[in-house]
């Protein structure tokens, strides 16, 4: 992995007994606490195989086994590698949504990534006019019903990776995380906190209909943005 390359892991979340009975016994103690918390199956199932994608995958950037790997939280609970007990320079974050996750990788930087799924049983309305900056808002509200919902999720997910970015967690009121709503993709408007939009990086993640996806990074952090797969070669390919 070349130093200011970012790779993207799409994998899914679907999986038989054995696969979920290996990647069960990857895990800490702590995360089969959590996982046994679970009402109901299908949450604990893709718990399970989420985390022991991330143990996996993490493995192959620090060369240890995926079984003795240790994380570590932030103040608002983003999670680190330790290595040696002390904070590895590997950086990640996950999301997932329904039966797909996303990791993002970067070997020195900070990452926030966000996917979603559709979900059409949502009011779109009131988390709009809670969440949207005015700008925002204006625009989705004048948008033809059928191009509502993409907007909606390709909004909502830019704001959420930049809070996972930070690691802000819900403290960060997202109304003041301002995009483009037309043309180039980018930062607006950020708390003040934060310094000036222009000192971050934010791609839209093109992973089909029916599920949205964004990134976000310092600016001058990323030079390419590479996807790949457990079940495929590296790389996958490659979104610039």
């Amino acid at each position: 992995m070349d130093g200011k390359n970012i790779d993207l892991w799409l994998e899914s979340l679907a999986a038989a007994e054995d696969a979920y009975q290996r990647y069960w016994t990857l895990l800490d103690e702590e995360e089969r606490a959590k996982a046994l918390r679970f009402v109901q199956e299908q949450h604990r199932v893709r718990y399970v195989i989420s985390h022991g994608k991330v143990r996996t995958i993490l493995a192959r950037y620090i060369d240890r086994p995926p079984e003795v790997i240790r994380f570590a939280q932030e103040a608002a609970g983003k999670p680190y590698l330790v290595v040696d007990g002390s904070p590895h320079e590997v950086k990640f974050n996950l999301s997932h949504s329904g039966d797909t996750m996303m990791l993002a990788v970067s070997r020195h930087d900070p990452v926030g990534v966000d996917i979603e799924e559709w979900n059409h049983r949502l009011d779109f309305a009131a988390i709009a006019r809670e969440c949207f900056a005015e700008s925002e808002l204006a625009f989705w509200q004048a948008l033809p019903e059928q191009e509502k919902i993409d907007t909606f999720f390709r909004l909502w997910t830019r704001k959420e990776s930049f809070v996972k970015s930070v690691g802000a967690g819900l403290s960060l009121d997202v109304s003041q995380v301002v995009t483009s709503v037309d043309g180039t993709c980018q930062f607006m408007s950020l708390p003040a906190c934060y310094g000036p939009a222009g000192q971050w990086q934010l791609v839209d993640l093109d992973l089909g209909t029916g599920i949205s996806g964004a990134l976000t990074v310092r600016a001058g952090c990323m030079e390419r943005l590479c996807f790949r797969g457990l079940n495929t070669p590296f790389p996958a390919f490659v979104q610039s």
